[in-house]
């Protein structure tokens, strides 16, 4: 419990810090403080990004919003199950997903991408390789959900795409999305509130690749402000690769079927 307060804290505060006129919002902002000269400093600069990344955007410092959940999937993680724990950040610009880093710990795995210039990470570009070849038939759709609400979902996806699709349990929006990038699932479907810093490095990975994140009716999500209660999404997650309207189609009404749901 102390290493997950104190690498929250951490996360936070050094970019808070070491970038101050930028708006920063975090899941975790308010933890007991540390000392943060005795944790080391990762490395500024990475090989990769030097590779991939061949020009810098300069943007003015107050059209940047950056979304920061230090620990995806906390739930999972007190259970043990790590391999759905993630650690996101992401850089929306002008309200727009831009630059997304999804990082499981536990595996010391790292997707990241650039939505615009379209950079990507060498493992989202083996992830997604046969998943950008590939468009799945929506009647046999492979669904990746909330652990918390499979059940009411199951039944309602069925309904509305047919008896044909599998509906799979997961832990961490992250997680989710990821399995949609690699090509392990169809489509990312949530129904209830979720918070922005869960969402936004997904999105903006999914960007890069020109797959869609947006709310089960098609809309886009803004992520420019960090203002009370702008840190909600009510509308419900739909996330893809392909088909992205067809799906919208087909599922818009589901947020409407569960909304009287409690979870």
């Amino acid at each position: 419990e102390f290493r997950r307060v104190l690498f929250r804290s951490h996360t936070y505060t050094s970019v808070v810090n070491n970038i101050p006129h930028i708006n920063v919002i975090s899941e975790e902002h308010d933890v007991e403080k540390v000392d943060l000269d005795k944790i080391q400093l990762p490395s500024m600069s990475s090989e990769e990004i030097d590779s991939i990344v061949v020009e810098d955007t300069f943007v003015h410092p107050q059209e940047i919003s950056v979304w920061i959940d230090p620990l995806d999937a906390t739930q999972e993680y007190t259970e043990n199950l790590r391999h759905f724990v993630t650690v996101m950040v992401c850089v929306a610009v002008n309200g727009n997903p831009v630059i997304g880093v999804i990082h499981k710990p536990f595996e010391k795995v790292t997707a990241w991408g650039w939505a615009g210039p379209n950079y990507k990470s060498r493992t989202v570009e083996e992830d997604s390789k046969a998943n950008l070849a590939s468009e799945p038939n929506l009647s046999t759709s492979r669904i990746i959900v909330s652990r918390s609400h499979a059940g009411e979902v199951n039944g309602t996806a069925r309904a509305a795409l047919g008896e044909g699709i599998t509906v799979t349990p997961a832990g961490g929006a992250g997680y989710k999305a990821w399995e949609v990038i690699k090509g392990a699932q169809d489509a990312y479907v949530h129904t209830t509130l979720i918070k922005k810093w869960d969402i936004c490095a997904g999105n903006a990975i999914l960007n890069s690749l020109h797959g869609k994140l947006t709310t089960l009716k098609g809309e886009s999500i803004d992520y420019s402000s960090g203002a009370d209660g702008a840190e909600k999404n009510t509308g419900g997650v739909l996330a893809t690769m392909h088909h992205h309207q067809d799906y919208v189609d087909k599922l818009s009404n589901l947020e409407v079927a569960l909304k009287s749901k409690k979870h």
